[in-house]
């Protein structure tokens, strides 16, 4: 811990990382099973600096604001330039910046496959009759970890849920594209598209179970050897 203090310092100063940070008045108890992060609560990571420094941090990553999140004693803090991480090492898995968070790379190879974590926030609505209701995107969610005079809060409103987004990419030679379901599945693979129908159709690969994606990748990977 004493190492990352002394990261932050150096990287502060030398305005390289602009950290936004706030003092919390909750314990870390508070901020386990939330539904705007990905993991049950904050855990040690590591952290790999594109300049090829390593340091370790407790953190979290925020579905809803796309940010990882860290948590030094009572202070939670946002990364600002996140392009200078290489690699962040969490919970044993593996996340990767990009321009619009931190993507995980579940799979390498001449296809490699990367989920991103994402969700909306929808206010709960109103009945508006014959049982319908009425649910809209919550615009005034705004970095919600910010509570009110810098005190922390880390809970969505009740008023709010939250709601899983997230969907997949693949990395094929240079290009990224993402995909969700089946038929965006095989416009990316258009030249290989028999082959993977057929796996899909007889695996009943579901798109939404991440599980059968790493297996269709499995096949997808032996197929562009």
């Amino acid at each position: 811990m004493k190492v990352f203090i002394q990261f932050v310092k150096v990287i502060f100063y030398s305005a390289i990382i602009v950290f936004i940070t706030i003092t919390v008045n909750a314990q870390t108890e508070a901020a386990k099973n939330l539904p705007n992060f990905l993991l049950p609560g904050f855990t040690n990571g590591i952290l790999k600096l594109t300049s090829g420094q390593v340091n370790t941090a407790v953190l979290n990553y925020n579905v809803v604001d796309q940010e990882m999140v860290f948590l030094q004693k009572d202070i939670y803090m946002v990364l600002d330039n996140p392009q200078l991480i290489d690699t962040i090492f969490l919970a044993n898995r593996i996340f990767i910046p990009f321009n619009t968070g931190f993507y995980e790379l579940v799979m390498t190879g001449p296809v490699t496959l990367f989920v991103q974590h994402k969700s909306n926030v929808e206010s709960v609505g109103t009945t508006t009759g014959y049982g319908a209701t009425s649910k809209t995107l919550a615009p005034a969610y705004v970095r919600q970890i910010y509570g009110p005079a810098g005190s922390i809060n880390l809970q969505i409103p009740d008023e709010f849920k939250v709601v899983d987004v997230s969907f997949y990419w693949v990395r094929k030679e240079s290009s990224m594209d993402k995909f969700s379901t089946k038929h965006q599945f095989l416009k990316i693979f258009k030249d290989k598209g028999k082959e993977l129908n057929k796996f899909i159709d007889s695996n009943r690969t579901n798109f939404k179970n991440l599980s059968d994606i790493v297996k269709l990748f499995n096949y997808c990977n032996e197929l562009y050897k």
